[in-house]
């Protein structure tokens, strides 16, 4: 085997570190975060409107003369409501007559409102009667 040539020395280079810039240093005064803001907002106010207004054609008419006027008249009909009243100086007033299942009912009611009322006059006594 041949003789083994000698390696070059290994010259480590010198290694220089970096630090990024800290993103938050733009941000710094309060009258870049108002600019910006107000720069997104016309941004954002335009980009509504293009999206908004896509697809419309405008054109513009060019005539000659001055421009045409017409008239359109719409007709409808409405039906006329009359009232007529009448004044009578006395007023009856009849009552509808009496049905025996109605009136059974009625009386039946009258008791039973008769009844809680004993009961609860009853109640508010010993309530009385129990606080002293």
């Amino acid at each position: 085997m041949p003789p083994h040539q000698p390696r070059p020395p290994v010259v480590s280079e010198q290694v220089v570190e970096r630090v990024p810039p800290d993103p938050r240093e733009g941000w710094a005064s309060p009258g870049t975060v108002v600019l910006l803001g107000i720069l997104g907002l016309i941004v954002g106010g335009l980009v509504g409107y293009l999206i908004g207004h896509h697809g419309k054609r405008t054109t513009v008419a060019r005539g000659a003369g001055p421009a045409i006027t017409h008239t359109v008249t719409h007709t409808t009909t409405r039906p006329q409501v009359v009232v007529h009243t009448v004044t009578a100086k006395t007023v009856e007033q009849t009552q509808a007559p009496a049905n025996a299942e109605n009136e059974s009912r009625r009386r039946e009611a009258e008791a039973q409102t008769r009844t809680l009322e004993r009961e609860n006059e009853e109640l508010k006594r010993q309530a009385e009667e129990a606080g002293r």
